[in-house]
């Protein structure tokens, strides 16, 4: 963990080894990602990308593709079974993307990775991409999706004996505006929050997002965001279903942060630690040295990716198993 915030920005620290080993690869293989232009080929290259950096990924003996109705729309979702484990914890994860790109199989390598470090399932949520689908579809689909799981007990008949949530960046947003209104609902069943460098406000204005917005060839700038947001929101919403970092977050569980000290999105993730150990919920905050955005994808061919990972399944098998506080 390491704290330059007070550096000027031609002080920058610099991008971990084995995350610009994969922007090489990347730009050998003319995968460079693109943030402009139409969104169906911005989403082809981010599918493209995401099937080169897990060709190395084994599939779990059982995985399955479910579909939900909500709203008159079938919700994809992706279930991954823990080997051995006849009753685990469930976690439901939303993927990232900027809510409007991102799939089910673009997240096949580090869900399955989490499964076998956690001892957890995992269901994917492949809720509604904008802007096909504007705000609030995608919160609602996540959130119905939660509790209608919840309510029954089980997942495809099989019981599970407790319940987490997760996600990263834009689907983060989501999996802590879920926890919030399923606490809201009354429904007090998840146990364990893992936010991955989230998006939880709608400001931009931090020194976090001018000194590394777009730094190192992230494709996570302020206009990016700000294109992001336009497709998202119907009507300029802000409530906090939008910025969930505005809500009252008392009553919310155990939550686990990670972010990238090179991610524009730092300063929020850590106001976020801030404003929920100020509620009084047990909280764990990591920021991680020479680490930029988005970077989860890459656990089958960044060393560094895949410790994280490996890192955060092992102290969520701890913390579930256990059913005590995080460390």
């Amino acid at each position: 963990m390491s704290d330059h915030e007070n550096l000027p920005a031609d002080s920058r620290p610099p991008v971990h080894p084995d995350l610009l080993a994969v922007a090489t690869s990347l730009r050998e293989q003319g995968l460079l990602p693109i943030v402009q232009g139409d969104v169906q080929g911005v989403r082809g290259q981010l599918e493209r990308i995401n099937a080169w950096a897990a060709q190395r990924s084994v599939p779990l003996s059982y995985e399955r593709t479910l579909g939900f109705s909500v709203d008159g729309r079938t919700v994809s979702c992706k279930l991954y079974w823990p080997e051995g484990n006849e009753t685990p914890c469930l976690m439901f994860y939303c993927h990232g993307g900027g809510f409007r790109h991102g799939s089910l199989a673009g997240w096949d390598a580090p869900l399955r990775q989490l499964v076998r470090d956690s001892g957890m399932a995992v269901l994917s949520i492949d809720y509604a991409l904008s802007p096909e689908y504007r705000f609030p579809v995608a919160f609602n689909e996540v959130v119905a999706i939660i509790s209608r799981v919840i309510k029954l007990g089980a997942i495809t008949e099989c019981p599970v004996r407790g319940y987490a949530l997760g996600g990263d960046s834009a689907g983060a947003n989501l999996a802590l505006g879920a926890a919030i209104a399923l606490r809201d609902a009354g429904i007090d069943a998840l146990r364990q929050l893992l936010l991955f460098y989230g998006s939880y406000s709608r400001d931009m204005s931090s020194d976090s997002w001018q000194r590394f917005g777009g730094y190192a060839g992230q494709n996570l700038s302020v206009e990016a965001m700000s294109r992001y947001w336009a497709s998202y929101l119907a009507n300029d919403e802000d409530d906090w279903r939008v910025q969930p970092i505005t809500a009252e977050l008392a009553g919310l569980p155990p939550t686990r942060i990670i972010v990238g000290e090179l991610d524009p999105l730092l300063d929020e993730n850590r106001a976020l630690a801030q404003r929920l150990k100020d509620a009084g919920v047990v909280t764990n905050l990591q920021v991680l040295a020479n680490m930029t955005h988005g970077f989860i994808r890459f656990n089958e061919v960044a060393p560094i990716a895949r410790n994280v990972l490996a890192a955060q399944g092992r102290a969520l098998r701890k913390a579930l198993s256990n059913q005590v506080s995080l460390p």
